[in-house]
């Protein structure tokens, strides 16, 4: 099995059999990959009386694909699940709605947040779509993506995840929405783009939903008018070039997030209420509670390549994007969601009134009326 693992990820990231595996054992303390004696001998143990003070309680298979979170239980992702990817890295999800649909909805979320699915229960079970949300790489319990590997091949861990929940067996009738928020554009645009090498799936992806979206900074060269100067040195020019100054930046903020009250008293700033500043908070805490991998990522995810030229896309009729924009966002301005819509074929640009996190307030109504439109055009 290993053997064949590595020889799908050395086609993928254009490697040989023997330099995948070489980078494996790297990671491993023991220096070498795990042999079936090594787990039966773990079986073994727990079947003697010399484990009799062993409960269970803490106790997990090196081979499982449900790896705990080092976090306490009060700071865990309610339902969260766990996918060992072939190259043994986890990606950590949630779902929710008719699991058994064909019609599915991944949403990808932003800086400081995990994949959460909670608040769309409803929506999602009423309208029967299968509601997925993975936490990004280096976030929460994902795992931090590997640093020989472009950021374009993403897409690849979705395929994967796609395909433990049996997606793929009536792959003629599957139906495709990919959304995120924020940071969480960049990725959900990798993946609409995404060459079926990498994710076969995408030839069912028929549309993309982009809330407060970044654009593709290799391409979009004036990324930065409108651009805050706190926001330009945390992700433009600065943060890739000076990479102190993102450690720096990194530090500051984890300090801000080692409890709910402290990162509720740093969120207030942007002035989210009730409940929604309580899962903010709490969200906030999970995403950075292990590594700083995901943050220390960003700017090198938005200036990367993303696997396509964003002025070369070909207008396919039956894929529709919806951009959401606002008025007063300060970090993803106004002028990324315009330039993706004048870029990229089949978009339509709607504005609100807010900052960047107005989109998230009236997520649910975009998606309901978005989604419902879809199928309405799908019958007909």
């Amino acid at each position: 099995m290993t053997q064949t693992s590595n020889e799908e990820i050395a086609k993928l990231r254009g490697l040989t059999v023997e330099e995948v595996a070489a980078n494996s054992v790297k990671n491993i303390p023991l220096g070498r990959t795990g042999q079936p004696d090594d787990v039966a001998n773990v079986v073994s143990f727990l079947a003697s009386k010399d484990s009799d003070y062993i409960t269970g309680q803490k106790a997990y298979s090196v081979m499982s694909e449900s790896l705990s979170s080092s976090t306490s239980s009060d700071l865990q992702v309610p339902d969260e699940k766990y996918l060992t990817l072939l190259d043994g890295r986890q990606l950590a999800y949630t779902e929710q709605g008719d699991v058994n649909s064909n019609k599915i909805m991944i949403f990808f979320h932003g800086v400081f947040g995990v994949g959460s699915s909670s608040p769309e229960e409803k929506l999602y079970d009423d309208i029967r779509y299968h509601f997925i949300a993975p936490t990004l790489p280096g976030w929460g319990n994902s795992s931090p993506w590997p640093e020989d590997q472009r950021i374009l091949n993403y897409p690849n861990d979705i395929h994967q995840l796609l395909l433990s929940l049996k997606k793929n067996q009536k792959k003629q009738h599957l139906r495709i929405t990919v959304g995120g928020g924020s940071y969480g554009t960049a990725f959900v645009q990798i993946c609409f783009f995404a060459s079926p090498d990498i994710m076969p799936e995408v030839t069912n992806v028929e549309s993309l939903v982009l809330c407060s979206g970044f654009s593709p900074f290799k391409y979009h060269r004036t990324y930065t008018t409108g651009m805050s100067w706190s926001n330009y040195v945390a992700v433009g020019g600065p943060a890739i070039y000076f990479p102190s100054i993102r450690r720096l930046l990194g530090t500051f903020l984890q300090k801000k997030a080692r409890n709910i009250d402290e990162a509720k008293s740093f969120l207030r700033r942007n002035r989210p209420l009730g409940s929604v500043l309580e899962m903010m908070a709490r969200n906030m805490c999970i995403s950075i509670a292990k590594t700083m991998a995901g943050f220390n990522s960003v700017a090198h995810v938005l200036h990367s390549d993303w696997g396509y030229d964003p002025t070369k896309m070909p207008a396919l009729p039956k894929r529709k994007i919806l951009i959401i924009t606002t008025k007063g966002d300060k970090i993803a301005h106004m002028e990324m969601s315009t330039y993706l819509a004048e870029t990229y074929p089949n978009a339509e640009l709607r504005t609100i009134e807010g900052g960047h996190l107005a989109s998230f307030f009236v997520l649910n109504d975009i998606m309901k009326d978005w989604l419902t439109s879809l199928d309405q055009n799908f019958d007909e």
